[in-house]
C-alpha cells in the first residue's frame, strides 16, 4: 500500500482537485519551461525594460577581435583544419589563418552550423560591449590586471582581454574538451599570457584572488546562484564582469527550468537550473557583498538579440 492509498483510504479529508492560475495548464505535465512560458502568456500588456541602476551605454559594432589575426607560422592551413577536426565539435565560431577557417565548419549540430553568422554576430557583439568596455575603462592599467574567467569555454573572452594587455587570464571550465580546445588556440595565437584547467565553477577552491573575475553566461547555468556570486566576490580583488540572461517580471526572484541538456559545451553541469530576473541579479550581486554595481548596456540603435529589450544584462560589480 502506497502513502497515498492509506490516505484515501482514511477519515481524512483528501482533496486531489488541482487549482492552477494558469487557465488550461496541468502542473503534471510538460516542461518547467513551458509551463513558464503559458504563464507568461496570462501576464497582459507589455512592460518596460526596466533600468534599476546607472549604465555605460555604447556604440558596439559587430567585428572580428583583433586577436584573431594571430597565427602560428608553423601551422599549415591543411593541418590546422586537421587540428580543428580532431579537436571537434566546436560550437564556438574562431575565424582562423589565412585564408581564414571558421571552427564552426567542425560541429557536429546541423542547427548551429546553419546559424554559424548568427552565433558569430552574438559573440562579436559581446566581445566589443564588454573587452571593448574594459579596454576604453581602464586602458593602460590592464597592463597590471589579473583575469580569471570563469566557464571560458574555448577561451574567447579569455583571449579577448589577454590580446588587449591583461598582464596575466586564467580561465577555467568543467568540461575537458573546451580546456583542450582552448589550449590548442593559446599556443597557436600566440597569447602564453593565457593558461587553462579544467575546474567547476561551482566547487571553485583556489586560495588566490584575481583583480578581475568575468562570469559570463554562466550565472544562469547553475543550482546555486547566490552561491555562484558570493564565490565570485571572493575571488575578486577589484570588480566583476557579470553577463546574465535575466526574465523580465520586475520581481526579485529566480525562475527554475528544468530538462536542459547537460552533456551540450554551452549548458552547466545539471539539467535544472535557476534563471535569475532582472531584479534578482541586482540583489543577488548585492547579497555578494559588491559595494556598487553599473550596468553595460548597447545604444539602442546597435542593440542586437536579447539585449535589446534587457533579456540579457551585464552587469560591472565593483568589491
Amino acid at each position: 500500500m502506497t502513502l497515498l492509498d492509506l490516505v484515501r483510504g482514511s477519515d481524512l479529508t483528501f482533496d486531489e482537485h488541482i487549482v492552477s492560475a494558469i487557465p488550461g495548464a496541468d502542473p503534471e505535465t510538460g516542461t518547467s519551461q513551458e509551463r513558464y512560458r503559458l504563464w507568461r502568456e496570462t501576464q497582459n500588456g507589455k512592460r518596460p525594460t526596466e533600468y534599476l541602476l546607472p549604465r555605460i551605454v555604447r556604440d558596439v559594432e559587430c567585428q572580428w577581435p583583433p586577436f584573431m589575426g594571430r597565427s602560428s607560422p608553423s601551422v599549415s592551413a591543411d593541418a590546422l583544419r586537421a587540428k580543428l577536426a580532431e579537436l571537434g565539435p566546436w560550437y564556438v565560431p574562431f575565424s582562423l589563418g589565412d585564408p581564414a577557417v571558421n571552427t564552426m565548419e567542425f560541429t557536429d549540430n546541423f542547427g548551429a552550423a546553419i546559424f554559424a553568422d548568427d552565433n558569430a554576430r552574438r559573440m562579436q557583439f559581446r566581445t566589443e560591449l564588454i573587452g571593448g568596455t574594459l579596454g576604453r575603462l581602464f586602458a593602460d592599467e590592464l597592463g597590471d590586471m589579473s583575469v580569471l574567467d570563469i566557464g571560458c569555454n574555448s577561451g574567447w573572452f579569455s583571449f579577448d582581454l589577454a590580446d588587449r594587455g591583461a598582464r596575466v587570464v586564467d580561465g577555467v571550465d568543467l568540461r575537458p574538451q573546451n580546456i583542450e580546445q582552448a589550449e590548442f588556440l593559446r599556443e597557436y595565437l600566440g597569447l602564453g599570457n593565457t593558461h587553462f584547467e579544467v575546474a567547476d565553477a561551482t566547487s571553485f577552491e583556489e586560495a588566490r584572488r584575481w583583480d578581475v573575475v568575468l562570469n559570463l553566461g554562466v550565472l544562469y547555468h547553475v543550482t546555486d546562484p547566490l552561491r555562484l556570486l558570493q564565490r565570485t566576490y571572493e575571488l575578486c580583488d577589484r570588480f566583476a564582469i557579470v553577463d546574465t540572461i535575466c526574465h523580465e517580471e520586475p520581481f526579485s526572484g529566480f525562475v527554475l527550468f528544468d530538462t536542459k541538456d547537460a552533456s551540450h559545451p554551452h549548458e552547466g553541469r545539471e539539467s535544472w537550473e535557476f534563471h535569475p530576473t532582472y531584479r534578482g541579479a541586482i540583489d543577488g550581486l548585492r547579497y555578494a557583498g559588491f559595494r556598487e554595481v553599473v550596468e553595460i548596456v548597447a545604444s539602442e540603435e546597435t542593440a542586437t538579440g536579447l539585449y535589446r529589450g534587457g533579456g540579457r544584462r551585464c552587469f560591472l560589480a565593483v568589491k
